[in-house]
């Protein structure tokens, strides 16, 4: 009876043998292929034993057991640090060995893989059967890593690395089975035989780890069996046409030899050539071709080979070969590659082969333009290249390497004459459900002879443009910097200049000024102080001569003395107040006048009036200082030589924008404007007035006549003045 203890003790073991099952490793290799690639990712842990099937080095090898075949990498236990094996006992490993091998899972490039961390040799073992080909699972990829079994005859064969790709044709299908040089010495010997391989499936993959192509691999001795030999190779039988190798049979027949003849017309190495019957060519490869047998256009040769249509386009392979006379090489065709590809062309549209031929391999002459020249170093053993314009079309032309002297002379530019073999790259036509179309032409040149310049560039070829581009813009950009350079230097000479002239203009008004005061300030002393002093000593020796004669003689004198004595001193206070000027430094113009006016009151009985306009606003200093001077000379003129009883000192806004008026009125004697004295007779103050408004680029208007007083009108300007020049 199911007792609760035993319940409960049940309900506490389950999870631990589910964790224990979960942490159990794999042992069934069918198991492993099974998993999807994210679970396999996870690197789950493994424990199998199975035979080495296929072995490539000491690295990398398939094992199968009962259930499956997989492949085991150790470079990628190594990566992942997963590899703690004896790397000597991973070097005994061979073919029919029995392993047991711990590690993770690993899905690999496209193929699940075990990534080994320990291998141990078990011993030996038969090998599995191999399973039967099956064409479905080889072309999709499910074979990779089983051991199977395939048939078939061999068309052709080309050396790989260790070994060799033999192309097999089993039925309608061409598939490629890889052999080791320990299976196979020399593929010659099973050309054209029916052979059973028995080996690994393999597979190519691109970087999404998506199925290319598939292919057997062999590397046991023994597993390449000859069922039944290659048949003799007479030269007899029909000849087949050299463009029609592969064309509608309304039956199918077996894979079969091809016999055909004709001219080597191109040689493109030591076993591969072009031979042309008329107008029909043909590409053949041939077995083996000694020194002694190779063959140079106008020999006539017999081959027989397999068909290969690796190209796209029919050839021959692996063909024995024979020469059987001599003629004239096949000439040049002169025709355009631009009217090779039309032709081609117009088969596709009309759905018939192209007439007269579509030849590829024919050989050809054409002019062309020289676009670029690739010449290689003489040691990378690749091929120099031309680029070459034809009409509307870009095409290549290519020579074997070490011919590249004779290449490197060409200049871009240059009108060529070609002669070369056509060599067509077939591509799939769209919405077509048949055809496949040359998209792309190139010529293989066969001597660098065979380009023959027709017209050299001109002397402004791309390149020179670009050297002359390059020279007359560095020249332009020297002259403007030059230029820059220059006219940055005019500018600051042009400035030091005008600094210069502007401060011997300055002196020369300065020293006009200064000489005009000192001659105005001459004629003044000259006409009151000199003669008042004068009188003065007149008085004085008046005195003296009548010492004699009775005291009220001599008072009298005195005071004529003492107040002539009492105008002189007025004479030259009077002087004194017209050479001063007020200061303005961080005074309003109207606050200037305003004392201006002040100190007229205080020398001269007359009434002084001033009125400055409320919004007349601050004035530059150069500006003021000059109109407060010749405000002064007027307004000393005005109490001087009018007699007023009233002057008038008013400042307001001109009539034109950005302009001040100052005016002085007075209502004394005046004068007839044109008659008053002047500089001539030794009055400089008019002219003073009109020469520092004239400076201003204002304007002076002297209003005045007889009995009705004057008005002296300025008008200037108010803007900055650079304090230098002011």
């Amino acid at each position: 009876m199911f007792s609760p203890r035993r319940a409960f003790l049940f309900a506490l073991l389950l999870p631990l043998s589910g964790l224990l099952a979960a942490a159990a490793p794999l042992t069934r290799l069918a198991d492993i292929r099974a998993m999807p690639r994210e679970e396999m990712a996870h690197a789950a842990p493994v424990q199998v034993r199975g035979v080495v099937t296929w072995r490539f080095d000491a690295n990398e090898f398939a094992l199968q057991d009962d259930s499956g075949g997989i492949w085991i990498q150790v470079p990628s236990a190594r990566k992942m640090g997963v590899w703690a094996g004896d790397d000597a006992e991973l070097k005994r490993v061979r073919e029919g060995m029995e392993l047991e091998i711990e590690g993770v899972t690993n899905p690999a490039g496209f193929a699940p893989a075990i990534s080994p961390r320990a291998i141990r040799i078990l011993g030996t073992k038969p090998l599995p059967p191999a399973r039967p080909f099956d064409r479905l699972r080889f072309f999709n990829g499910h074979d990779s890593g089983q051991r199977i079994e395939a048939r078939g005859v061999v068309l052709a064969f080309e050396r790989v690395v260790d070994g060799w790709r033999l192309n097999m044709q089993m039925g309608p299908d061409i598939v490629f089975v890889m052999v080791s040089n320990a299976v196979l010495k020399d593929p010659f010997t099973i050309l054209g035989a029916e052979v059973r391989v028995r080996g690994v499936g393999g597979c190519g993959f691109n970087t999404r780890s998506e199925f290319l192509n598939a292919r057997v691999m062999v590397s046991i001795p023994g597993d390449v069996i000859v069922e039944k030999d290659a048949p003799e190779v007479p030269f007899s039988g029909p000849f087949a046409q050299l463009d029609r190798l592969r064309v509608f049979q309304p039956d199918p027949e077996p894979a079969h030899r091809v016999r055909v003849v004709g001219t080597v017309s191109s040689v493109l190495g030591p076993s591969r050539f072009y031979l042309q019957d008329g107008a029909k060519v043909v590409r053949v490869e041939a077995k083996s071709v000694t020194a002694a047998e190779s063959f140079t256009p106008g020999d006539r040769v017999e081959a027989v080979g397999f068909i290969d249509m690796t190209r796209q386009i029919g050839g021959l392979g692996g063909a024995q070969v024979r020469r059987i006379g001599r003629e004239a090489p096949p000439p040049p065709e002169a025709i355009t590659p631009e009217e090779v590809m039309r032709i081609n062309a117009l088969a596709v549209e009309t759905g018939q082969a192209a007439r007269p031929h579509d030849y590829d391999g024919h050989l050809i002459r054409f002019r062309a333009a020289l676009i670029s020249v690739d010449v290689p170093p003489a040691d990378a053993k690749t091929r120099s290249r031309l680029t070459l314009r034809q009409g509307k079309m870009i095409l290549e032309a290519t020579l074997p390497y070490g011919n590249e002297k004779a290449l490197a002379a060409l200049l871009p530019g240059s009108e060529v004459e070609v002669t070369g073999v056509v060599q067509l790259e077939y591509g799939a036509v769209p919405q077509s459900r048949s055809f496949l179309q040359p998209v792309q032409m190139s010529i293989l040149l066969r001597d660098p002879t065979e380009v023959v310049v027709l017209r050299a560039p001109p002397w402004w070829t791309p390149r020179r443009l670009l050297a002359v581009i390059a020279v007359g813009a560095l020249t332009l950009g020297g002259s403007l910097l030059w230029a820059w350079q220059l006219r940055k230097q005019v500018r600051r000479k042009t400035q030091e200049l005008a600094a210069e002239m502007r401060a011997r203009h300055d002196a020369a008004l300065e020293f006009r000024a200064t000489l005009r005061e000192r001659n105005r300030l001459a004629a003044t002393l000259h006409d009151t102080l000199l003669q008042t002093v004068s009188g003065i000593g007149f008085q004085l020796e008046a005195c003296e001569a009548t010492a004699s004669r009775p005291e009220g003689s001599r008072g009298n004198h005195l005071e004529v003395a003492r107040r002539m004595l009492d105008v002189a001193v007025n004479e030259l206070r009077s002087s004194v107040w017209a050479l001063r000027s007020l200061p303005l430094k961080d005074l309003d113009f109207s606050k200037v006048l305003e004392s201006l006016v002040e100190r007229a009151r205080n020398l001269h009985a007359a009434e002084v009036e001033v009125r400055v306009a409320a919004d007349l606003g601050r004035v530059p200093d150069f500006v003021a200082g000059n109109l407060l001077l010749a405000a002064q000379e007027a307004l000393h003129n005005a109490l001087k030589h009018g007699r007023p009883r009233r002057v008038i000192l008013e400042a307001r806004h001109g009539e034109k924008p950005g302009w001040i008026v100052v005016e002085v009125r007075d209502d004394g004697v005046g004068f007839t404007p044109g008659r008053q004295v002047g500089a001539k007779e030794g009055h400089f103050g008019l002219a003073g007035i009109r020469e520092r408004i004239e400076r201003l680029d204002g304007t002076l208007r002297v209003e005045s006549a007889p009995g009705r007083g004057t008005v002296v009108h300025l008008e200037v300007p108010v803007r900055a003045y650079d304090e230098d020049v002011a």
